[in-house]
């Protein structure tokens, strides 16, 4: 280490105390802010040296980069080249530097008016520090409405305010080197700059991790008080943003980074901790995202797998396994860190040593344990008091990570008994209640501190004499006496309630009730056909149904019949603490958590997840945290993917094939029909297209430039499309549009023709509408297996693949391929799709080959109208007894 590079020596001094290199590239509208940040600081700007570099900008950047720098001294440099990406252009600016630190802001952001005389003040205090040569700012989160929120992940390294760090004591990173400062003299004496190869993200973490191992120095001068405001952009268009569909991402970040630094490490001795959690946390959010109901990974190039994988193996044989175990800088789920630990080793498979007991089923008199493993399922051995058994449910839930399952787990429901024991492959494995984990290598503060506070807890410090003083006391503890004891609205609320529970009225009224909902806001759905079943089949059933009060089937099913309690209402949380059962078609958060746990405990009520449709795409990510008692299923191929090996936790207790209650009707209705006179368009809906929800239910708050989306714009050219018109007049058909919910709110946007129905899943029953089709029009619903069931012609209007399939939707590829296995032909294109309407009403619309076969297959074990009744034995089968065995 050279020591003049390290700590400012005699000589010349530096013209300027800081040099800001900042790369640019078609970000005008952004700088204004930048500019206003700059003009605002109470920091001298003639000691800041502003290098901008235009990486070759197609829009305005340039002219704005030269505008606002002109009239203004040497301190601020614009220079352009041909565009060359970040990287180069952050090493044409740190050519011009001439500050004595340099840092590297983006283009994006913006800075609080005191942020270079914060790090001026840091430098005046601690500069002079041996060995300190890189300095970080405090990140803030700058919102697209300008609020600034104190949530980045690296924000608990500035919560003991402003020190220095020594990063072999204490193993934090630093990422960015937009809000670092780096010693120029280090950067000139060891030759660094940023490594073009690395991309499209990572040159940050790549260029600070190599100037650490060359400097020879693990100090790291953090500055509390140095806010730098980082933006977060709406659009996902900044380099991390838009990256997931990059190869170089899923390779030349992990070869020339990651890999890169470990080998670099590796050669001047053990690779140090900071740097295992450097590359473990970039390690640690690519895994994350895969297990996200919403991830842009979902749109990875998959032809790079392989090479990821592989890659990720050998940065794996280079971290240590205490550093993937003790790693606490972000949240990670345990699969992971099984997966990071076990999964890539290609000698043996991975057998875990210890079985997990989760739950147990008082009804049955079953256990549930889990285990971990990777490969094939080992040999399985449970001894249940001296006697071998077979599980009676048992599946595997596969973490699959870019095209790889990694690690496996294991669900097994066993006999209950006084002792049961699981060997695996002939050994013996303990069982306990928790997940289990070697200990760390050596003592963390998460681990000191969890000791510290156990103790704290065992001294009761109100029989203390030290520390708060006499009248203080006397304020404090008869102020909390005061709220212990007094009635608060809360505390009253709460004791109306558990004695409305015990009137004799209400007891009656919701005795063995099943509550029965679709969503809060709508009904016509599984939900409202299975209430309208056990209401005709089994009276003796004490059913309700659970709906807004000003929802537009609240008048329809009360003048049918319907028993309604008002959805949010006190009745209505009479009803659900009193259930028995409680079913829905939905599994949205305000459906499986109806009621606040905290405040009720956990319900005792059976939840039956009923389905919306059958489910054909990949939600395992969303579904695996709903817990249902009963999950519904309508064709083989959909059970088999919830209930076998994959990625659904579900076995064969949870899974059921009953088919859906609404089924049963469709078949009658569409029996029935008099008339088939409609081409309806039913497309779903997209997430990417949802607005922020409105209080805790179904509702939406409107989004901006909704028209100018291409859902928008292929859907309403569709509907306005003189061609189907003409098919449909020719026909005697009437063209019908029944919007998702979710669009309702943008029909004026469509500019519809008067020909054209518009329909309402709230107050229009889709059975009747299905009944009356002619042909459907869906593009990836599951209202194409409704209309299959019944045998409607259909297509599949899929203009958006990419987008659909990109992470956006909590839905990913799953079992059912369109193409393979659909009810119809897939299109992408308006005139295709038109051109099959005319071909099917050339066949007077009737169903052609290879379509009625397939729909006969899916729909074999359910397509006789007793889905209703085998639902309802499913239910009943949860409390242990039989059909036939009513209260």
């Amino acid at each position: 280490m050279h020591e003049s590079s390290l700590v400012n020596g005699p000589g010349e001094p530096p013209e300027f105390l800081f040099t800001a290199v900042i790369a640019a590239y078609n970000v005008g509208r952004y700088l204004d802010d930048l500019f206003a940040s700059f003009e605002a600081q109470t920091f001298d700007m003639e000691r800041v040296q502003l290098v901008f570099v235009d990486d070759g900008s197609t829009d305005d950047t340039l002219l704005r980069l030269r505008s606002w720098a002109s009239g203004r001294g040497e301190e601020v440099v614009v220079v352009t080249q041909p565009n060359a990406w970040v990287a180069a252009a952050r090493n044409t600016g740190l050519q011009l530097a001439r500050g004595e630190w340099v840092t590297f802001i983006d283009p994006d952001d913006a800075l609080d008016r005191g942020y270079f005389a914060e790090v001026a003040k840091y430098i005046d205090i601690h500069g002079g520090h041996e060995g300190l040569a890189l300095l970080a700012a405090h990140q803030v989160r700058l919102l697209p409405d300008g609020s600034l929120v104190d949530n980045h992940p690296h924000r608990a390294k500035f919560g003991s305010g402003s020190r220095i760090v020594d990063l072999a004591v204490e193993p934090i990173f630093q990422l960015s080197v937009n809000s670092a400062f780096f010693r120029r003299s280090v950067l000139e004496d060891r030759d660094l700059t940023f490594d073009g190869r690395v991309r499209p993200h990572f040159e940050d973490g790549h260029l600070v991790a190599r100037y650490l191992l060359a400097s020879d120095t693990h100090l790291l001068g953090l500055m509390a008080s140095a806010k730098y405001h980082y933006r977060t952009r709406e659009d996902d268009s900044s380099l991390l943003g838009s990256s997931f569909t990059e190869e170089g991402k899923y390779t030349s970040i992990l070869r020339y980074g990651y890999l890169d630094l470990l080998r670099r490490a590796e050669a001047l001795g053990p690779v140090p901790r900071w740097l295992e959690n450097t590359v473990l946390y970039e390690l640690f959010w690519m895994f994350k995202a895969q297990l996200a109901i919403h991830s842009l990974s979902a749109s990875a190039p998959a032809h790079v797998f392989p090479e990821f994988h592989e890659l990720v193996g050998e940065i794996l044989r280079l971290v240590a396994p205490d550093a993937i175990r003790s790693f606490d800088f972000i949240g990670v789920q345990y699969a992971i860190r099984m997966a990071l630990l076990h999964g890539y080793n290609t000698k043996q498979p991975f057998r875990s040593w210890y079985i997990r007991f989760t739950e147990v089923d008082e009804v049955h008199q079953l256990v549930k344990l889990e285990y971990w493993f990777s490969g094939e399922l080992p040999d399985e051995q449970i001894v249940v008091d001296g006697r071998e058994q077979e599980p009676e449910h048992a599946t595997i839930q596969d973490f699959e990570f870019y095209g790889r399952v990694v690690m496996r787990k294991r669900f097994l429901w066993v006999q209950r008994g006084r002792q049961v024991q699981v060997r695996l492959d002939g050994a013996l494995r303990s069982i306990g209640r928790w997940e289990q984990q070697p200990t760390s290598e050596g003592l963390t503060p998460g681990v000191v501190n969890q000791v510290v506070n156990d103790q704290r807890k065992r001294v009761r410090p109100r029989f203390s004499a030290a520390g708060i003083p006499y009248r203080r006391y006397l304020r404090q503890s008869l102020g909390a006496w005061w709220r212990s004891h007094r009635w608060s609205l809360w505390k009253v609320d709460n004791w109306l309630m558990a004695c409305s529970l015990r009137l004799p009225s209400v007891r009656r009224r919701f005795a063995h009730a099943w509550a029965l909902m679709d969503k809060n806001d709508h009904a016509n759905d599984n939900a409202e056909h299975l209430y309208r079943f056990l209401a005709r089949e089994r009276p003796q059933v004490n059913a309700w149904f659970i709906l807004e009060r000003d929802s537009p089937s609240w008048s329809r099913l009360r003048a049918e019949g319907f028993r309604l309690v008002a959805h949010g209402s006190r009745q209505w949380k009479q009803l659900l603490l009193s259930a028995d059962h409680f079913a829905s078609s939905h599994a949205d958060y305000y459906v499986t958590h109806p009621i606040n746990r905290r405040r009720y405990g956990q319900p005792r009520y059976f939840f039956t997840f009923l389905q919306h449709g059958v489910i054909q795409d990949d939600l395992s990510r969303w579904l695996n945290g709903k817990d249902p008692h009963l999950f519904v299923t309508t064709t083989v191929p959909e059970y088999e993917s919830i209930a076998g090996p994959g990625p659904y936790k579900f076995s064969s207790k949870e899974t059921k094939l009953t088919g859906l209650p609404r089924h049963d009707e469709l078949l009658l209705k569409r029996a029935a029909a008099s008339e088939r006179d409609r081409i309806v368009v039913i497309p779903t809906w997209r997430q990417y297209l949802v607005g922020d929800r409105v209080g805790g239910a179904n509702e939406r708050a409107r989004i901006d430039r909704f028209g100018d989306s291409e859902y928008a714009r292929r859907y309403s050219s569709l509907l306005n499309s003189e061609r189907l018109a003409q098919i449909a007049a020719a026909t005697g058909k009437r063209i019908a549009l029944m919007p998702h919910p979710h669009m309702r709110p943008y029909l004026t946007e469509f500019a519809l023709p008067d020909g054209v129905e518009v329909l309402d899943f709230g107050v229009d029953d889709i059975q009747e509408v299905l009944a009356s089709a002619a042909f459907v029009i869906t593009d990836y619903s599951s209202i194409a297996f409704d209309a299959a069931f019944v045998e409607i012609p259909l297509a599949y209007y899929q203009f958006d693949k990419a987008e659909f399939w990109g992470g956006k939707n909590p839905r990913r590829q799953g079992y059912f391929d369109y193409e393979r296995d659909g009810f119809g032909p897939v299109v992408a294109e308006e005139a295709a799709l038109v051109d099959m309407v005319a071909e099917t009403a050339q066949r007077a619309f009737v169903v052609s080959e290879p379509f009625v076969s397939r729909a006969a297959a899916a729909f074999e074990a359910t397509r006789d109208g007793g889905s209703s009744r085998r639902v309802y034995k499913a239910m009943r089968a949860l409390e242990g007894s039989g059909e036939d065995q009513e209260r």
